[in-house]
């Protein structure tokens, strides 16, 4: 019997048997090729890479398909590329290489002062470790739990849980990760419980051992004995018996202090299998688009996805965000994007099934980076070409509630413009507006610092007085949780629909009920 103290990162009492996640070693028995060679090596692998990639992500949702859409970003990006291949050119070989540029890249991520921006660091390892596997010829096994297990790790990689069943998992234990690593995310989200920074060995020592995982002191109990046993079975007992205590902020309407409405709306993403729960919100929005364009769905496909979310959305709005050309104009898979688009504002397949779909519930499109008017008139052109052609076709189509994504400055100065010209709403980005304001494109952390900045504040203003002289709806939106506590300044310049990830719903809610407004 040993016990390993940790940092508890999701509460909970669980015993079972352990399964261990074994990233193994790499670099034996290579043989290094001529450089040509070597970098045609690297070349097959990264494209293996995003195949696989790109598989997984089919089945993620929500921020575990952000996380696999940054690591596709990632073999996409110049100077990731380049810097691998600059190593074979010198004579390295293809593996040796990524592993070197691996450290190149997390070191820059550990380095960063922002615990959230550190951890993200694992997605860099976790997507070279999966080239390396590749060249090195090593197998890309998914793990099959026969049993429900705690699952132990040195350090969670995501593809590590993205393919497994999770009702398979007791817990999770980790030697290194964080409580703001993706797993201790997860493990939140799932609510099963989590124990991490257990320290080096914890994990292999636990592997094929039966353990019991005490998130709440923060414990892993290797080979316990009888004692210990029924103790922790009696704590299981006494929290199935008495359950979570529900948040009493949940089932409570949204009102400040003073009676204010307010609205919530989670976002998701139009690859995620389930809507986010609403807790009584006022509809979903955002829902992201850009997955339907990276993996090429047909209208047919993205029609029924659609008809899919209006229908769980059961009446309420669904405000859905456009593909862009220029959408994340700093993303590297923009690229990908303009040679798909062909020349086109929109993804006309995906225009054409919003329009298909609408007949089945409240359906709302706002399109990202309208610069000005003549932007904005060219988007109600490609849409009414869109129906023209659906219509000579024969197929049937309703009403769309159109508006425009603000998060250029110049879309705020031109917003009594863009709604004379038919804009339907408004949906404030609130982060990217505050980066393209401040001159922050490249630095989306120093961003949600300055979200509430004086002059992102006045542009707002501009924006809601615009809308309230001509009756239009304006939401604010790109909420994550960080963002949470810059919300009362909106909240008092008269935003009332705002539209964040779930993670910050409920931290969101509590935020804003406090408000005297």
């Amino acid at each position: 019997m040993h016990t390993y103290t940790g940092v508890p990162a999701s509460p909970g009492i669980v015993t079972g048997p352990v399964e261990q996640i074994d990233h193994g070693t790499t670099g034996l028995h290579r043989i290094v090729c001529d450089p040509f060679r070597e970098r045609a090596l690297y070349d097959v692998a990264v494209v293996l890479a995003k195949d696989e990639l790109r598989r997984l992500s089919q089945r993620a949702k929500g921020p575990d398909a952000d996380i696999l859409l940054f690591q596709i970003a990632l073999l996409e990006d110049e100077s990731f590329t380049n810097e691998i291949g600059d190593y074979i050119a010198a004579g390295a070989g293809g593996a040796a290489a990524v592993e070197r540029a691996e450290q190149i890249f997390a070191n820059r991520l550990k380095n960063v002062d922002d615990e959230y921006i550190q951890e993200r660091s694992v997605d860099v390892c976790d997507v070279c470790r999966r080239v390396v596997d590749i060249l090195d010829g090593r197998p890309r096994r998914r793990l099959h739990l026969k049993r429900p297990s705690i699952l132990v790790a040195d350090r969670f990689f995501p593809s590590d849980l993205f393919s497994l069943d999770r009702r398979m998992v007791l817990g999770l234990a980790s030697d290194k990760d964080s409580t703001v690593s993706h797993a201790a995310i997860m493990a939140r989200s799932m609510g099963i419980p989590a124990v991490v920074q257990l320290g080096e060995g914890a994990s292999a020592m636990a592997a094929g051992r039966r353990a019991i995982l005490d998130a709440d002191s923060g414990t892993l109990v290797v080979e316990p004995d009888g004692a210990q046993i029924a103790q922790a079975d009696c704590k299981i007992a006494l929290s199935r018996l008495h359950g979570a205590p529900p948040d009493p902020a949940d089932t409570l309407p949204c009102l400040t202090k003073n009676g204010t409405a307010f609205r919530l709306m989670p976002t998701c993403n139009l690859s995620d299998n389930d809507l986010p729960h609403t807790h009584g919100a006022a509809g979903v929005g955002i829902v992201r688009t850009e997955t339907a364009l990276l993996y090429d769905q047909s209208t047919a496909t993205q029609t029924t996805r659609l008809r899919e979310l209006l229908k769980n959305a059961e009446g309420v709005p669904l405000l859905v965000r456009s593909c862009d050309t220029r959408a994340d104009d700093d993303a590297p898979w923009t690229g990908e994007m303009q040679a798909c688009m062909k020349g086109h504002r929109l993804f006309k397949p995906q225009i054409k099934a919003m329009l298909q779909a609408a007949p089945d519930g409240d359906l709302r499109v706002v399109f990202p980076m309208i610069t000005d008017v003549s932007d904005w008139d060219d988007c109600l052109r490609e849409v009414q070409d869109c129906r023209d052609e659906l219509l000579e076709a024969g197929c049937e189509t309703g009403p769309l509630t159109m508006g425009c994504v603000v998060d250029m400055p110049s879309a705020a100065l031109m917003a009594g413009d863009l709604m004379d010209h038919g804009a339907q709403l408004l949906a404030v980005d609130i982060e990217d507006l505050t980066r393209y304001t401040l001159g922050l494109v490249q630095d989306p952390t120093a961003a949600i610092r300055q979200l509430a900045n004086p002059a992102v504040l006045r542009l707002v203003q501009h924006i809601l007085e615009e809308a309230q002289a001509r009756g239009m709806q304006v939401y604010l939106c790109g909420i994550t949780v960080a963002a949470v506590s810059a919300m009362p300044a909106y909240l008092k310049l008269g935003v009332r629909t705002f539209s964040a990830e779930p993670a910050a719903i409920m931290p969101l809610k509590r935020l804003l009920m406090e408000q005297e407004v």
